[in-house]
C-alpha cells in the first residue's frame, strides 16, 4: 500500500494484480453489504489499521470503524495526483500511482523528480537535477508554510499560479524561466509534455511571489493607496525591473479585488 493514495487508484491495481476486469471491484462493492473497508481489508489481507493510515478517506467513511483521532493534521483530501513513480515502484506499487495531494507536492527530493502539475503519467515526471532553483523553491515553498500557515499559504500559491500562468501566456514570461524550461528541455525531458515542462519552469516564480502575497504584511501594502514599495518588491525579485501595469494585468486585478481563493 502506498501513503495516501486514492480508492479509486488502490482499486485498479487489486484489478490489474487479480486480472480483473476495469471496475468490476467497485461493482461488487457496491453490491456487498458492510463497509468497504472491511471487504477490502479481507480481499488483500491488510488489516483494517493499515488501510486506515494507507487510504484515510476510507477510514473517514465508515463511522465506529475507525478512531476519528488517526486523521488529525491528515492533508484535506480535495486534489488528486501522482505519486513519484520511483517511490511507487519501490514499494512494489508500480508506476502509476494516485494519490491525494496537495499544493507544496511539487517534487520528490528523493529522486530529483518534478511531480507538480502537468504530470499526467509517469513520463511526465522530469528531471530536475539540472535546475537546482527548482528545489531551492521547494525549500522556499515549506518555508512559507511554517511562517504563514497551511490555508494562507494555499491560497496565496493558487492566485501567484493564476497570475504567473496569464501572465506566461501574455507575453511567455521572464528570461529566468525561459532559461529553466530550455534547461528542462534539453535535459533528457523531451518524453514530458509541455504543460509538466512549463509547470516546472514557473514554479520558481510562482513560490516567489506567494511569499509576498501570504505575508500580511506585504498584502495590507498592495491594498494600500501607495502600493510603491510592493509593486517594487515583485519589480525586483521576479520581474526582471518590469512593473505590472494596466487594468488587464492579473497581479493589478488582485491588488484592487483581493480575489478569494
Amino acid at each position: 500500500m502506498f501513503p495516501d493514495e486514492t480508492t479509486k487508484s488502490f482499486l485498479r491495481r487489486l484489478e490489474d494484480a487479480n486480472a480483473v476486469r476495469p471496475g468490476e471491484l467497485r461493482k461488487a462493492l457496491q453490491k456487498i453489504p458492510g463497509s468497504w473497508i472491511e471487504t477490502i481489508s479481507l480481499w488483500c489481507d491488510q488489516p483494517l489499521v493499515s488501510l486506515d493510515y494507507a487510504m484515510p478517506q476510507l477510514g473517514l467513511q465508515q463511522h465506529g470503524l475507525i478512531n476519528p483521532r488517526h486523521f488529525a493534521g491528515r492533508r484535506a483530501h480535495r486534489v488528486h495526483g501522482l505519486a513519484c513513480h520511483r517511490c511507487a515502484l519501490a514499494h512494489d506499487a508500480g508506476s502509476f500511482v494516485e494519490i491525494y495531494t496537495t499544493h507544496q507536492h511539487a517534487i520528490c527530493p528523493k529522486h530529483g523528480l518534478w511531480i507538480g502539475e502537468g504530470t499526467a503519467t509517469p513520463e511526465d515526471q522530469l528531471s530536475i537535477g539540472a535546475c537546482p532553483e527548482i528545489p531551492a523553491a521547494w525549500h522556499h515553498h515549506k518555508n512559507i508554510i511554517q511562517r504563514q500557515g497551511h490555508t494562507r499559504t494555499r491560497k496565496a500559491f493558487e492566485t501567484s499560479r493564476t497570475i504567473n500562468w496569464q501572465w506566461y501566456d501574455q507575453f511567455h514570461h521572464f528570461t529566468h524561466t525561459a532559461g529553466f524550461y530550455d534547461v528542462l528541455a534539453s535535459s533528457g525531458s523531451h518524453r514530458a509534455s509541455q504543460q509538466a515542462l512549463v509547470a516546472a519552469s514557473l514554479y520558481p516564480a510562482i513560490v516567489e511571489l506567494t511569499a509576498a502575497l501570504a505575508s500580511p504584511y506585504w498584502a495590507k501594502i498592495a491594498h494600500s493607496e501607495h502600493p510603491e514599495a510592493f509593486l517594487d518588491r515583485v519589480s525586483t525579485s521576479m520581474a526582471e525591473g518590469w512593473r505590472p501595469a494596466g487594468a488587464h494585468d492579473p497581479l493589478r486585478s488582485w491588488m484592487e479585488r483581493n480575489w478569494d481563493t
